[in-house]
């Protein structure tokens, strides 16, 4: 079974008096409130509500005259010729008006004639022209009185006089309506009272209902009445107000329900209220302190009670108050201010609250408190546990750190010791080719290793580029560059390869720039696996290569696009085919070979300078890839190559490996005017010391087990060259080149490099320009 939420009985005598404070409290803060005006925005809003729901239509039997804008252009000025007023009285009585009051002051004398004709008017209905008086502020300054404010004698001797003034409270806005003022030597009605019938006696106030539509309230235009242009009927036993409702005149007020009110319909909504018996009565502050008291009285907390319960009281209690004020004053002319009730239910609500909150809250400790007793039970029971497990992890942890520096080294050897035996045989074997006397049949032979060879490099550094993607090594290193150049050389490069399959190669750079900013060697790499590709997977037609400006959001963009009619891929292919070792199917990898790691090479590599690698594809109908990077061009010319000078170079070389002494110098066979050959820097140093060299180029091998290290190393080379240019190969991470230019290296090439463009770079030094950075996509001859 539930148990039933209930606060903690404490029939104590100080919980009691706790009790009793709390309620005394909660209703002197109600009548506070209510007392200085605080909740007067609550309480405007329920009576609007009330006003609106409970409306009421006029009597018919009061007629307004408005001195409006169209009476004021049609007399020409203010204030008017009472002569108008005295015609005006002669027209409405002449319909058969009851009464006639004025909300116009007449206290200032005009002429002579205009005075008289005013008054015969009057006197032509004694008793039955209401004219008004009021009370102003007069004075300068700090000395200010107030004055009565009365028509002139020959007007108000047949005439009834009557206030117009209209109590205005703290927020500025007209409520109440008084029945009479006690002005001078007696009791002065208000005009709403008069034009009622009320006795001239009656006084107090009320509180007018705005709930009496004002729409309803029949009107004329004070021109109308004064040419004798209106409906008799409007007029013929009615009581009629006349005064301005015209903005030049000023007389507004402002209201809780209808905004702005001009002052002839203030009284004018008085009048009906009276007239209706709808003059409303306000409950007076004790009472309404005597509501909040008895509302915190039986809304305070106690401890028998459900906490539903309790809000279903809470819920009733509202309903009340907010239903009861409009159910009264629907019935009688009662009006009621429903906030300090609702202030009261709040503040007790919230003492309910926070009483529900405390007894929960206390309840969640204690709670609490037992489960923290087991959780600490348990830690105690599972500490040697932890700890066990804890030391287990840390001898993962240890191995798996091994395991990375293993992998580490796997690839820095992978790296070094295969690549050198495959560098020594590819170097050979072009030399071989390159000898005129080597019989027809023997040379096919040759080139076939040769072919091999570039083949199993292009595989081992394909799986060094994905290792070293996939641990964030593979870095980015943009140098000016000769678009067209690259361009027209990948094009030359592969189209042999092209034609020996009867394929045509195509290419179109017409609309890019010259000179743009890239990493050279990765912008091949990506080209020549593209052209690489689509010669593979195509048997008939041709391969494209073209290059073109677009423009995207940020900027001009370089697109790239390899173009076949080869076998092409089925849609749902198109992202598996960038994933490591994937390729259309198993029948393509047996036909056509290959590891698939080349479009995942592309695609990361093409995003690491910015851009990215998509295709597009039909089976059968070919595919083409395009490569977008950010287009960076370059403004002005760079430094045309010189052919000259590396011919007439002394070169020393400094290479451990003996396989490597003979590729470096048949590759530079012919093309160095001097050769020495070294094997250690030890050596070097040495032959620096006895002879003048032009050019030095050190293998990073031979600096790795120089005493010292390498940076200690190369310097000491650097020192003894003198005038020398000093050339690195280098093998390692390519971010540690700046460590080699830092310790005097002039030029430091990142291996592999192909002997073609090693010895395009010593000719480029030797001229005294800039070398080209390049990366491994060049292939062929490799040192």
């Amino acid at each position: 079974m539930t148990a039933v939420r209930t606060w903690d009985e404490r029939p104590t005598l100080v919980a009691r008096l706790g009790t009793a404070a709390g309620v005394l409290l909660i209703t002197a803060i109600a009548a506070l409130a209510y007392a200085t005006g605080a909740l007067r925005p609550i309480d405007d809003s329920l009576a609007q509500l009330r006003f609106n729901l409970v409306q009421r239509p006029a009597s018919d039997t009061l007629t307004v005259v408005e001195i409006d804008v169209d009476s004021l252009r049609a007399a020409g000025s203010w204030p008017w010729s009472r002569q108008r007023f005295a015609r005006a009285i002669e027209n409405l009585s002449a319909a058969g008006a009851q009464v006639i009051g004025f909300d116009v002051d007449f206290s200032a004398r005009s002429s002579l004639e205009a005075d008289q004709a005013l008054a015969t008017a009057i006197g032509s209905r004694p008793g039955q022209v209401v004219l008004p008086t009021f009370v102003q502020t007069a004075g300068r300054g700090g000395v200010r009185r107030q004055v009565d404010t009365q028509p002139i004698e020959r007007l108000s001797r047949q005439a009834v006089l009557a206030s117009v003034n209209v109590p205005v409270d703290a927020d500025g806005r007209v409520r109440r309506y008084r029945h009479g003022f006690g002005e001078g030597e007696g009791q002065r009605p208000s005009m709403g009272s008069i034009l009622a019938g009320k006795r001239p006696d009656t006084t107090g106030s009320f509180l007018i209902d705005y709930g009496i539509r004002v729409a309803d309230i029949d009107h004329l235009s004070f021109e109308s009445v004064y040419s004798g242009r209106f409906d008799p009927a409007l007029v013929r036993g009615r009581a009629i107000l006349i005064g301005a409702t015209a903005l030049e005149l000023g007389d507004q007020f402002a209201t809780p329900k209808h905004g702005v009110l001009h002052g002839v319909y203030v009284h004018a909504l008085a009048y009906e209220s009276l007239r209706a018996g709808r003059g409303l009565y306000e409950l007076s502050l004790p009472a309404l302190t005597f509501l909040a008291g008895l509302t915190a009285f039986l809304l305070r907390p106690r401890g028998r009670r459900d906490y539903s319960a309790t809000l279903r009281l809470h819920g009733l209690v509202a309903a009340s108050a907010l239903l009861g004020p409009l159910l009264l004053q629907a019935w009688a002319p009662v009006s009621i201010d429903a906030a300090p009730v609702l202030l009261s239910q709040t503040l007790c609500l919230l003492w309910v609250v926070r009483a529900e909150l405390k007894r929960r809250a206390r309840t969640v400790v204690e709670e609490r408190e037992a489960h923290l007793v087991q959780l600490a039970e348990h830690m105690r029971e599972s500490r040697d546990s932890i700890r066990a497990a804890h030391d287990e992890l840390k001898a993962v942890n240890v191995a798996l750190d091994h395991a990375l520096k293993a992998r580490t080294n796997f690839l820095a050897m992978t790296s070094h010791e295969i690549r050198t035996p495959l560098n020594g045989i590819m170097g050979m074997t072009q030399v071989i080719m390159a000898s005129r006397d080597l019989p027809a049949g023997l040379q096919d032979k040759v080139r076939l290793v040769h072919a091999s060879g570039e083949t199993m490099l292009a595989l081992v550094d394909d799986l060094l580029d994905v290792a070293k993607m996939e641990s964030g090594a593979v870095t980015i290193s943009p140098v000016q560059m000769d678009l067209h150049r690259i361009f027209d050389e990948t094009v030359q490069l592969w189209t042999d390869k092209a034609e020996v399959k009867g394929l045509r190669l195509a290419a179109d750079r017409a609309d890019v720039p010259r000179l743009i900013t890239e990493d050279t060697g990765r912008l091949r790499q990506v080209l020549f696996n593209l052209i690489a590709n689509a010669i593979k997977f195509t048997e008939v037609g041709e391969v494209s290569l073209s290059a073109r400006v677009e423009r995207g959001v940020d900027g001009e963009i370089l697109a790239l696009q390899v173009s076949d009619t080869g076998i092409g891929i089925p849609a749902h292919k198109f992202e598996e085919i960038f994933e490591a070792f994937s390729q259309v199917d198993a029948s393509t990898t047996r036909k056509y070979g290959g590891t698939g790691l080349g479009l995942t090479i592309c695609r990361k590599l093409a995003r690491a300078m910015g851009g990215d690698l998509t295709v597009e594809s039909e089976i059968g109908a070919g595919s083409q890839f395009t490569v977008r990077l950010p287009l960076r061009r370059v403004h002005g010319e760079m430094t045309a190559e010189a052919n000259t000078g590396l011919a007439a170079a002394a070169m020393l070389l400094v290479e451990p490996n003996p396989l490597g002494q003979g590729v470096m110098k048949a590759a530079l066979s012919g093309q160095i005017g001097a050769l020495e050959i070294v094997s250690s820097t030890a050596e070097a140093l040495g032959s620096l010391g006895s002879r003048r060299f032009d050019i030095v180029v050190v293998e990073g091998k031979a600096l790795s087990v120089a005493p010292g290290g390498v940076a200690e190393g190369l310097g000491a080379v650097a020192a003894l060259a003198a005038q020398a240019k000093v050339v690195v190969l280098w093998g390692g991470a390519p971010e540690e080149q700046a460590v080699l230019r830092e310790a005097g290296a002039h030029l430091v090439v990142q291996k592999p490099v192909g002997s073609a463009d090693l010895v395009r770079d010593l000719q480029r030094l030797c001229s005294h320009a800039e070398p080209e950075a390049r990366g491994p996509a060049q292939r062929r001859a490799v040192v």
